[in-house]
């Protein structure tokens, strides 16, 4: 139980993280992926994919979530010099 307990309280301050970053709107998955990219700087959907924590989603679904967090501005996409099949996602708001 006490275990839950703690779990629980993570649940609950995460909640209050997100609330206050205003991110509290999103879904799982898309709170998941824009977390993942900002704590990854610069990094690809193939990456993304790669990740044990989205091994469940396909790759239809983080296409989605990165497309519509593109067209909200809170993520851009920046084409690799040495690879012009490879786009670098990475955070681009400053608040």
């Amino acid at each position: 139980m006490e275990a839950l307990d703690r779990l629980f309280k993570l649940r609950e301050a995460l909640h209050e993280y997100e609330t206050a970053l205003g991110i509290n709107d999103y879904s799982d998955i898309e709170r998941s992926v824009l977390e993942f990219i900002v704590n990854q700087k610069k990094t690809t959907i193939s990456n993304i994919l790669k990740h044990s924590y989205f091994q469940g989603y396909s790759l239809s679904t983080i296409n989605r979530v990165v497309s519509k967090l593109l067209s909200s501005r809170v993520i851009r996409s920046e084409q690799s010099n040495k690879d012009k099949r490879e786009f670098f996602l990475s955070f681009c708001l400053n608040s």
